[in-house]
């Protein structure tokens, strides 16, 4: 049972976690377990050897993110192109657990934005005088969320073009710059607007993930193409789509490691004096609305829309798809009520 909140402050569940409402969203284009596995394994072997998540391999493989690969990106059944998506999740996942959200991996709100921008610096080359050079390279090698990071975009250059790495960069780059916004809200208990915290959440989201969709699938969007008004806007609502699917069900995860009354949950709850699990059903009806908005950009793109549109469009889909068939099953929010 949830409480009735008091004053501006969201009420804190006892017994139950939340209840995520079906939502409105295209049934996956593919399930093919054994391909996922083998994903993961690859993916597990990687993880392994860059040293990101220490004594937490086991949560790392059960969270699953080869089957997100799988999933996501039904152009291929490439197990070593879908790994390429795999070590994506990781790597920013990584960055999320161990520089923003869990404590138990050392992070703080104060280092939260330093840490994310020296980050950059294994995303985007830097060129120094000789000296500051190899300064540079030790404290990059020393911590092994950077060492997945430039590990990552070392495969990234194995798979795309220049112009697509520099979009993977770019798009990466600016999810950094809002999630270092949530370490200043965290440290002076920071309520954005509901209308805040979407524009966000757009860019802190799986947008970086969904613009390996291309490069994935052995093909790429031109940039001129790829940054055309209503298919930015596409990808644009796609990628909040998917995001908000991940306030959902990771919002009794991050409920029980009080990261936060900055979160949707506790800001549609103070706004509507309602209980969280009633919030979370206004999370779904915002997630419906950016969908059905996505449904009326795609037909708009369809009616005219070359063959190599038409692919890009059906693998947004199939990420929308395959994100919510793996937030549904992934141990990664399974959290045992206290």
């Amino acid at each position: 049972m949830t409480q009735q909140p008091t004053g501006t402050s969201a009420p804190k569940p006892t017994l139950a976690p939340f209840v995520v409402r079906p939502l409105h969203c295209p049934s996956p284009l593919r399930i093919d377990e054994a391909l996922g596995k083998e994903v993961n394994d690859r993916l597990m072997s990687w993880v392994g050897r860059i040293g990101i998540f220490a004594g937490k391999l086991e949560k790392i493989r059960d969270s699953n993110f080869g089957r997100y690969a799988m999933l996501c990106h039904t152009d291929t059944d490439d197990p070593d192109r879908l790994l390429l998506q795999g070590q994506c999740l990781a790597a920013l996942f990584a960055v999320d657990d161990h520089f923003c959200d869990d404590r138990s991996l050392g992070c703080s709100p104060a280092t939260v934005a330093p840490r994310l921008s020296f980050a950059i610096a294994a995303m985007d080359p830097v060129y120094l005088p000789r000296s500051f050079d190899t300064e540079l390279e030790r404290q990059l090698d020393s911590d092994p969320v950077l060492v997945g990071l430039r590990a990552y975009m070392k495969r990234v250059e194995e798979f795309c073009t220049p112009s697509q790495v520099a979009r993977v960069r770019q798009i990466s780059i600016a999810m950094f710059v809002t999630m270092a916004a949530e370490g200043a809200w965290r440290i002076y208990d920071t309520k954005p607007t509901i209308a805040e915290y979407l524009a966000s959440r757009q860019v802190n989201s799986f947008w970086p993930c969904l613009v390996l969709i291309d490069p994935i699938g052995g093909y790429e969007v031109p940039a001129n193409l790829y940054s055309q008004p209503q298919v930015h806007q596409i990808t644009a609502l796609a990628s909040l789509a998917t995001t908000l699917v991940n306030d959902l069900y990771s919002a009794y995860k991050e409920h029980m490691n009080e990261v936060g009354e900055f979160k949707l949950p506790y800001l549609l709850a103070a706004q509507h004096q309602c209980t969280l699990q009633q919030a979370i059903d206004h999370i779904a009806d915002i997630h419906d609305d950016v969908m059905r908005d996505y449904e009326v950009a795609e037909d708009r793109l369809l009616g005219n829309a070359s063959p190599l549109l038409q692919r890009y469009l059906k693998g947004l889909k199939a990420w929308i798809a395959g994100n919510l068939e793996w937030h549904k099953h992934s141990a990664r929010y399974h959290v045992e009520p206290r």
